[in-house]
């Protein structure tokens, strides 16, 4: 897994033009994919997400780090305020769990956003290291 690129080609032919969906592509040390699996479906325009599936799933494939994708049926590739407060949940479970979180694409059809690639998670990197310290 090279990219946020690489990740949304990977997974654009499983976008659901009407339901979101959340996705984890679990990777080895070698960055290479171990498992692509969904997760959770939810309606048009919101999904349950549970933390303790997320990592049941990733410990059982002995992932070594993974990325989380979801789409929003709307086609606004933006994530939203509960995207973010998911995603940084996450984040810093991740980190606790050592199963690093690489990114998060919000997906449409035809774009994507990928949360790493615009600088969120070094932004929560700064505050997680405090966060798991206090």
């Amino acid at each position: 897994m090279s990219s946020s690129l690489h990740a949304y080609e990977l997974l654009r032919a499983q976008i659901n033009p009407y339901a979101e969906e959340l996705w984890l592509i679990a990777l080895n040390s070698q960055m290479e994919m171990v498992q692509k699996e969904m997760i959770f479906r939810g309606t048009a325009d919101h999904c349950l997400v549970h933390p303790r599936d997320i990592f049941r799933t990733l410990i059982l494939c002995n992932a070594s780090s993974f990325v989380m994708a979801h789409n929003h049926p709307s086609n606004q590739a933006l994530p939203s305020e509960q995207d973010l407060v998911f995603t940084r949940k996450i984040y810093q479970l991740a980190m606790m769990f050592q199963i690093p979180l690489n990114d998060h694409l919000v997906m449409t059809a035809t774009q994507y956003y990928s949360m790493a690639d615009h600088g969120h998670f070094k932004k929560w990197r700064k505050n997680s290291v405090q966060y798991l310290y206090e």
